[in-house]
């Protein structure tokens, strides 16, 4: 792990830097530095002195001996005093002899912009791997290649090429950390934070992460005190144990956590893949870990920037009630329809809220929404409420413990500013966010002036606003560590690899998670028995380690009653088995049949990043059909199954929907613990696991079926 605090001197085959230093560095070189901004090195030199930092910048450039007013240099060997700090913009076939130099002069720490690595295929990962190699020999940390440098407002260090930079007369400094692997990506949240007055405290691209990877700079923002909120783009997880622990350690240290992620999809993956050589992994896996720690998780760089800037200004919604505020009846009544699509609620208020709007607002009007329109303005102000009648809605409504939330659209009515000002006002004196719309086109400027002077920030779409707002009320507070289940262990004697379902169901048992009676039969003969001994209607199943799916090839057999109908299933199934390529079976598994009311999909899967993982669906025929599925990292607490039966759409079912008996959600989150028990057993010997289906029946649990698979 990167050592972000200490100063002590290492050897030299040591990191000369922590990640402190060189986001603080006391002297740059800017290696390809030129005199013409219509190249990198010129553009960054133009920004490094415009934006100057308080120590030596060493431009190096062999034609030159004076670049923008400043000595220039041959090479970094030639610069008189110590180089922290090295910018790397030379083609891509003189990148190595620059990081030789870096070595040779016994720089911190090498910022490649240069691209054509790793991200191009196996020659130029080879290349990559050699300049790391190369690097850390000689004790020099590496960014990059491929990245578009970095930026430390507070410490007026501007290392980055992004154009954006060029229309800045001052870095826009404040508590919003940002570390991302795409630079354009990182410029652009630069570029749309000045618009909506947000600031930052540093960020950085990563680019292809060859040394210093993401997590070196996560780490930099929790212990940071100029960090107030973190900001992540991603596109793969290079350690994902290491980034667990750091969500731990954010949350610990209360700092919130919003990421935009690529790759939930196949082509989004492959995307960010040769973008920037990374692997994306699975989101499921991904978005299961970060609910855990509570990360917000947002679509797109701009929601993330929205939602980073609320969260800076101490803004939390406990609920999903939103109290919505229009200067158009129709514009509140659109954005009161297109609440349940983002799951959100118009809030109802409490009869004492009425009461307290009643001098400014009709009797016909003083629920949700309120419309300016209908404001009473020459009601008599609340001396302790600025803004006037505006101030008083807004206020008493934002104070209502029925409201977790507010929106305000902006349209086209006159003293727009008044409006806006009275609002900014209610929202500095409520701890909820209130999200400003700013839908009026030209006519909004001066309200747009305002909002972001004060760091309020604005949408340009309710659509957008209401995205946020989705996430902000959708996040769950961390969960502490959570301790295994005591003595549930994968039984020693189990074979490894794929296990038939009468050791699958042996596994189960093991762990205290009830299955429908069954007994495992030999023959046909002894198929009969066991039908007479479990009584009534009886199920088949084919036992044959080399049938993963019994029910493809005709190896279940279902509601048998009587022995000739036992005797008439074994050989039908064996008949279907031979056919399938299994000359012979180990026997069958006879077990009794159950009515079920519902039927849910319990399991683990080993994420290759993350570990081992409790899912919980939809079962039965609905499993590909609905695809309603949770997942959450093993172990569980009894407290994260029942959120994850909560978020089930399913759910429904399971609860006495249209007469049906409600289900024990206690039993079934108990099974989903003690899933998550054997999932985290030491011994790492389960590899996946399905239950499907677990049949519910009243406040009865069994599982009906299952399979796993040994390591």
């Amino acid at each position: 792990m990167v050592d972000t605090t200490s100063s002590v001197q290492r050897p030299a085959t040591q990191p000369l830097q922590t990640v402190r230093d060189i986001l603080h560095p006391r002297s740059v070189a800017i290696v390809g530095a030129s005199d013409s901004e219509q190249k990198w090195g010129g553009r960054l030199l133009r920004y490094m002195l415009r934006h100057r930092h308080d120590g030596p910048l060493y431009p190096i450039n062999a034609r030159a001996s004076e670049l923008m007013g400043l000595p220039a240099y041959p090479s970094l060997l030639d610069c008189p005093g110590p180089v922290d700090l090295a910018i790397l913009l030379v083609p891509r076939e003189h990148v190595r002899a620059a990081v030789e130099d870096c070595v040779a002069k016994g720089v911190g720490c090498a910022l490649c912009i240069t691209a054509g690595f790793a991200e191009t295929g196996d020659q130029g990962r080879a290349d990559e791997e050699a300049l790391v190699a190369l690097a850390r020999a000689g004790g020099v940390r590496l960014i990059g290649p491929n990245c578009m440098g970095l930026m430390n407002a507070h410490h007026k260090l501007c290392a980055t090429t992004g154009v954006v930079m060029g229309t800045l007369d001052q870095l826009p400094a404040g508590g919003i950390g940002m570390a991302s692997q795409s630079g354009a990506l990182m410029g652009a949240m630069i570029s749309r934070g000045v618009d909506i007055g947000a600031g930052f405290s540093s960020t950085v691209s990563v680019g292809n992460q060859a040394d210093l990877d993401l997590n070196d700079f996560f780490e930099y923002l929790i212990d940071d005190p100029k960090t107030e909120v973190i900001t992540l783009y991603m596109e793969g997880v290079k350690d994902a144990p290491r980034f667990t622990a750091l969500l731990e350690r954010a949350a610990a240290a209360g700092k919130p956590v919003c990421i935009a992620k690529s790759g939930r999809s196949e082509a989004g993956a492959k995307a960010a893949a040769s973008h920037t050589a990374s692997l994306a992994g699975s989101w499921s896996a991904f978005e299961a870990t970060c609910r855990r720690w509570g990360v917000h998780l947002f679509e797109t760089i701009y929601d993330l920037l929205q939602g980073a800037l609320l969260l800076q200004r101490g803004k939390r919604a406990a609920s999903n009630r939103v109290a919505i505020f229009s200067g158009s009846g129709g514009g509140g009544a659109l954005l009161t329809d297109a609440l349940e699509a983002h799951g959100l609620r118009l809030a109802e208020l409490s009869e004492a809220t009425q009461q307290a709007v009643a001098a400014v607002l009709p009797a016909t009007h003083r629920q949700l929404p309120f419309d300016f329109g209908m404001l009473n303005h020459a009601a008599a102000p609340d001396p302790q409420v600025a803004g006037g009648s505006i101030g008083i809605a807004l206020d008493r409504a934002l104070h209502d413990d029925g409201v977790d939330a507010g929106i305000l659209l902006l349209t086209t009515q006159p003293g727009q500013e008044l409006v806006v000002q009275a609002a900014m006002a209610a929202a500095d004196r409520s701890s909820k966010p209130l999200l400003f719309v700013q839908g009026a086109g030209n006519h909004g400027e001066i309200a747009r002036q305002m909002l972001r002077a004060a760091g309020h920030g604005y949408f340009d779409s309710p659509h957008d606003a209401l995205k946020v707002l989705e996430v902000l009320t959708t996040r769950r507070e961390p969960e502490p560590p959570t301790e295994v289940l005591p003595g549930i262990q994968v039984p020693a004697d189990l074979p490894g690899g794929f296990l038939t379902e009468p050791d699958a169901r042996r596994l189960l048992e093991a762990a205290g998670i009830p299955t429908t009676r069954w007994q495992f039969a030999a023959d046909t003969e002894a198929a009969v028995q066991a039908a007479r001994a479990l009584g009534d209607a009886v199920a088949i199943k084919a036992v044959s380690a080399r049938i993963v799916h019994k029910s493809d090839i005709g190896g279940v057999k279902l509601g048998l009653r009587g022995d000739a109908a036992v005797r008439q299933a074994c050989n039908d199934i064996a008949a279907a088995a031979r056919a399938a390529g299994v000359e012979t079976l180990d026997g069958f598994l006879v077990t009794e049949m159950w009515r079920a009311d519902t039927e849910l999909i319990l399991g683990v899967q080993r994420d290759p990043d993350f570990g081992p993982l409790v899912m919980v669906g939809a079962g039965g025929v609905l499993v590909e059909l609905m695809k309603d599925v949770q997942l959450a990292p093993a172990p569980l607490s009894h407290a994260t199954a029942r959120a994850m039966l909560g978020r089930l759409r399913c759910l429904p079912l399971l609860t006495g929907y249209r007469g049906r008996p409600a289900a024990d959600l206690d039993a079934i989150a108990d099974t989903m613990v003690r899933l998550g028990a054997l999932a985290a057993d030491t011994s790492a010997r389960l590899s996946e696991l399905d239950i499907n289906p677990l049949f519910i029946a009243g406040d009865r649990i069994a599982a009906a079926d299952a399979r796993a698979t040994l390591a």
